[in-house]
């Protein structure tokens, strides 16, 4: 399964914004795009569609920026890709000059049982869960500080 650059830079713009908005925090989209080092013109090209989904909500003004407009923990991986690229979980389409029995015979065993499994996979795991593993990796990155 390939995805799009478009559905990656969105989920991580998503967490980003999660984990710094957290406190009623407005996110400016050029700290994503540092923070990130994801291009802050495709960002713009994204965060629209991300709007349109609600998923995000802006703040206009010399403070503005975004924020999430729902509940981490109410926006599912699936909605996300979806928003963003709705071919991802489409069902698989073969060329019609191909042998029908055997594309069907394919489709019927693995694409579709694969397909099914990642619907279900990424309809259960959230941008909160995204978002706290994002978290616990920084604090483990994060070295000791020893006193003597």
């Amino acid at each position: 399964m390939r995805v799009s650059s478009k559905v990656e830079c969105g989920i991580i713009a998503l967490i980003d914004i999660a984990v710094n908005s957290k406190g009623n925090n407005i996110v400016k989209l050029n700290a994503v795009s540092k923070r990130n080092n994801i291009s802050a013109k495709y960002l713009e090209q994204i965060v629209p569609l991300l709007k349109h989904a609600d998923f995000l909500k802006s703040v206009k003004g010399s403070g503005g920026g975004y924020a999430l407009a729902r509940d981490p923990a109410d926006i599912t991986i699936n909605e996300i890709v979806n928003a963003l690229d709705d071919t991802i979980f489409a069902p698989s389409v073969f060329n019609d000059q191909l042998e029908p029995t055997a594309t069907e015979t394919i489709s019927e065993c693995l694409w579709t049982p694969v397909n099914e499994y990642l619907q279900k996979f990424s309809l259960n795991l959230t941008l909160k869960d995204l978002a706290d593993r994002f978290t616990e990796k920084q604090i483990g990155q994060i070295e000791p500080m020893y006193y003597i």
